[in-house]
């Protein structure tokens, strides 16, 4: 349910519609007062056919996730291991859930630990197997964490390592 949630929001525009180009990280807050306030910041793969975002969904308890969408999208599966590879040399190897459309981590801890990575780095590369292929998509780091920040403030939670209780 919460990874239907997630998703819902970032759900992978029809294959005939052309890839946009990609402009850097942006940041988008909802604007509808009747519905629950999210936001999020993503960006394009050079390529057009994958996008990387870091989003707060309010659910029963807000939650902030990393997100990876690639076109064509991602079937439904079991959780597994996604390769985050920063700046051509850190590697950050976590496992992400795969509800339909994309994967995504929305363990607390975790997600931090990406963004604050993510957000430190020029290049960030997105690596996973998808059945018997590899799956790869490289961005644009953000520059800094700003945006990232936003997004946890939505979500009223801090923008740093959540604390036990926090899992």
């Amino acid at each position: 349910m919460i990874g239907l949630f997630l998703l819902l929001g970032l759900a992978p525009q029809a294959a005939s519609t052309p890839a946009p180009a990609p402009v850097g990280w942006t940041y988008k807050e909802s604007t509808d007062p009747a519905a629950p306030r999210t936001a999020t910041a993503s960006v394009r793969s050079a390529d057009g056919n994958a996008r990387l975002a870091l989003r707060c969904d309010p659910a029963d308890k807000p939650i902030v996730s990393v997100q990876y969408l690639p076109k064509p999208p991602l079937a439904a599966g079991e959780s597994r291991i996604v390769t985050l590879t920063l700046d051509e040399a850190q590697a950050d190897m976590t496992t992400w859930q795969f509800p339909g459309s994309g994967a995504y981590n929305g363990e607390a801890t975790e997600v931090f630990l990406i963004a604050d990575e993510i957000a430190k780095a020029k290049k960030v590369r997105v690596t996973l197997q998808d059945g018997d292929k590899v799956i790869d998509s490289a961005f644009d780091g953000p520059g800094d964490d700003a945006m990232f920040r936003k997004v946890y403030a939505v979500c009223g939670l801090p923008y740093g390592l959540p604390g036990a209780a926090a899992k």
